[in-house]
């Protein structure tokens, strides 16, 4: 086998995010923001997003991880855990975002999800909650979801107020 051919066949591999990979996460999650459609309702900032990655990597609660093939980051997703609003006593956390690549899409997405929960679990969450957006294939997301034990809670709708 030849090196190019053993490159190819590399694994994926999901690690913690790390302050130096919030330009090339922000980068992604541009184009997670305008394939889930965010656009009619929110201009993209970059600074903002960056203040948001730097937080979670930093903070405690939050958790950020990105999928890596050949050097390059190729999706990444994040969350944070803290304690439900109606039972402090009970911690909740909640996926925030979660970007694959298209063409890492199959089974690279389920090892984020993996990572995510694992991580949610070992900062104490007892519950976790997953979104599927609308105009991103919900109900292959949702099939997977159920699959993986989850089951539908709410549905979220939006709309722009300020003009």
């Amino acid at each position: 086998m030849q090196l190019n051919e053993t490159c190819a066949l590399a694994e994926p591999a999901v690690r913690d995010a790390t302050p130096a990979d919030v330009p090339m996460i922000a980068a992604l999650g541009e184009r997670f923001y305008h394939e889930a459609g965010w656009g009619d309702v929110a201009s993209w900032d970059a600074e903002s997003i960056s203040r948001t990655l730097d937080h979670l990597v930093s903070n405690d609660d939050g958790i950020v991880v990105v999928l890596e093939r050949h050097g390059a980051i190729r999706g990444m997703a994040g969350g944070m855990v803290y304690p439900l609003y109606f039972n402090f006593a009970h911690r909740t956390g909640q996926e925030l975002f979660w970007w694959v690549d298209p063409e890492e899409r199959i089974g690279s997405g389920r090892l984020l999800m993996d990572e995510l929960e694992r991580q949610a679990l070992s900062k104490g969450a007892e519950s976790w909650a997953m979104i599927a957006l609308e105009k991103v294939r919900p109900e292959a997301t949702g099939l997977l979801y159920r699959r993986r034990g989850y089951r539908p809670s709410e549905h979220s709708y939006i709309k722009r107020l300020a003009a």
